[in-house]
């Protein structure tokens, strides 16, 4: 197998990338300037979902979303993409594992700058450990990314159909459990997931485009001479 046919299996040269690039940021600011200016159909749109998601609080259902919320903590999400980053390297698919601690470190900062620009208070009943700002959700943010990590990553590398179909089905739930988790708990407002996963869709698109570009060439470095792109 070639050098450029992997690369078309890790990351589609698609040329729609742009578009999809452009009109998520679009999408994005739109959502991010009706948040700032504490619009009242934003206002509306939230609570009318967190009434939805919070009518029902029996003790179960808080026990569930609270063990989500903490498997999907950011710092967790370090974690979980240090292992990643080191099986895949082991694997010597070394380039692909930089890459990953490189598209986690780079969107963390991007949704810190974002989190302040927006500065939108949380919801007023929200746990003390819960501090900061509350748009974007740093939560969803940092398990999107893993998510598509996965998904971009390893999914290719599952022979089997139907195995590959039952983890995309599992990693989709688990996205929204998180979603729900982080309204349910009064963590954060349903905008606030919803703004996440539009600028962690927009990161991930410009992170595959940086790799595609730059993959090749980091080859040449004699540290990464033997590694799979």
């Amino acid at each position: 197998m070639t050098k450029g046919i992997f690369i078309m299996m890790l990351f589609n040269r698609d040329r729609d990338r742009p578009w999809k690039f452009t009109l998520t940021t679009l999408l994005f600011l739109i959502v991010a300037y009706f948040v700032k200016a504490q619009n009242a159909y934003v206002d509306f749109l939230d609570s009318s979902i967190i009434d939805v998601i919070q009518k029902n609080q029996p003790g179960w259902k808080t026990l569930l979303y609270r063990g989500v919320t903490s498997l999907a903590e950011p710092k967790l999400a370090i974690i979980w993409v240090l292992i990643l980053a080191f099986l895949l390297w082991g694997f010597k698919f070394k380039i692909p594992a930089l890459w990953c601690l490189a598209t986690l470190a780079g969107g963390d900062v991007i949704a810190a700058l974002v989190k302040k620009v927006v500065a939108r208070a949380r919801p007023s009943a929200h746990l003390a450990i819960d501090d900061g700002f509350s748009f974007p959700s740093g939560h969803v943010f940092g398990t999107f990314l893993i998510i598509a990590m996965i998904w971009v990553i390893l999914l290719p590398m599952i022979a089997s159909a139907w195995k590959a179909w039952l983890l995309r089905i599992v990693l989709i739930v688990w996205m929204l459990l998180v979603m729900v988790s982080r309204v349910y708990l009064n963590a954060h407002f349903p905008t606030d997931t919803i703004g996440a996963l539009l600028l962690a869709y927009l990161w991930l698109q410009a992170a595959e485009g940086l790799y595609i570009r730059f993959a090749p060439m980091m080859q040449s470095w004699p540290l990464l001479k033997k590694s799979e792109v």
